[in-house]
């Protein structure tokens, strides 16, 4: 496993957590039931295959923006383009930067990432991002606070790439699985991933998430949905549930991604369509955040097993 320095203990969990690399939570137990409920990376290399499937990485911006530039309110932003198959900019930096601890107790953390105007990613915007951990009976859960540092509105969308173990019962198979999400329309993207400002309605597909009876073995999933409220992922040799939730207004869309062989499944909570900037306007903002000069803005997740 990596080098996580934070360790919490509470409500009969365990949580190892890297402060060096964007405060993630790499590691999830649970004591009594055995669930180990997020992909760990091995090691350094393991991570480096992929670096967004192991844990809960922060994602600002989340997913891709086109040519890596957008206007917001008459100003024109341009960021890295980071993935040159697509021509976009994908995911920002939040899931690799470094994090200063700030307060540290047994079943709680405070982690503290601030930058300057223009430092991060060419944003122009000074800001400041604080992930709050606390383990409890009830799971991890998870406060995070953005706070606008700059003069001027601005633009905020978040996620979290947040990957899960299959199986997360030892001596489980992935086909024992079973996932329920209240998703609703898809939104239909280019062989390039790129939103065609379209949305699939409900299918077969979707009625198994919305059921309950969705296996997740067997077929490369790459989804985004109009979804919000809790995942679930149901164990069925053992009965245990993993779930999954995360704040229904400030997230109401979901990524979902896997593949074929079942080895993890990604549940994302997004504030924003893909790509909003480029989409129609006139079907809205798509859940656009618009922060103002000295104002904060606050988002929580929990998962656990039940």
């Amino acid at each position: 496993m990596i080098d996580t320095d934070i360790q919490l203990t509470g409500g009969g969990y365990i949580a190892d957590i890297s402060s060096r690399l964007g405060g993630i939570c790499y590691r999830l137990v649970h004591s009594v039931t055995g669930a180990d409920l997020l992909r760990t990376p091995k090691d350094e290399a393991h991570l480096l295959e992929n670096v967004y499937l192991f844990g809960n990485p922060p994602l600002f911006p989340p997913n891709r923006i086109l040519g890596g530039r957008f206007v917001f309110e008459g100003k024109e932003y341009l960021l890295p383009l980071n993935e040159p198959s697509t021509g976009c900019h994908i995911h920002g930096a939040l899931y690799k930067m470094p994090f200063v601890i700030e307060k540290l107790e047994e079943s709680r953390v405070r982690l503290v990432f601030e930058e300057k105007a223009g430092e991060y990613i060419c944003f122009p915007h000074a800001f400041l991002f604080v992930r709050e951990y606390l383990l409890d009976e009830n799971g991890l859960l998870e406060r995070d606070t953005v706070t606008n540092l700059s003069p001027s509105v601005m633009p905020f969308m978040l996620a979290y790439h947040t990957t899960f173990n299959i199986p997360f019962i030892n001596g489980s198979a992935p086909w024992e699985h079973r996932i329920r999400l209240d998703t609703g329309r898809e939104e239909l993207r280019t062989e390039k991933f790129i939103p065609t400002g379209e949305f699939r309605d409900v299918g077969e597909r979707e009625e198994k998430f919305r059921c309950g009876e969705y296996v997740p073995f067997g077929e490369h999933l790459s989804a985004f949905y109009e979804a919000s409220g809790e995942m679930v992922m149901r164990d069925v040799n053992s009965g245990v549930e993993l779930f999954y939730d995360a704040d229904r207004e400030a997230f109401p869309y979901r990524m979902l991604f896997q593949t074929v062989e079942g080895s993890f499944f990604v549940c994302e909570p997004q504030t924003t369509a893909i790509d909003c900037f480029h989409l129609p306007p006139a079907k809205g903002d798509y859940g656009l955040v618009r922060i103002s000069p000295g104002e904060q803005k606050t988002y929580w997740t929990r998962m656990g097993v039940r």
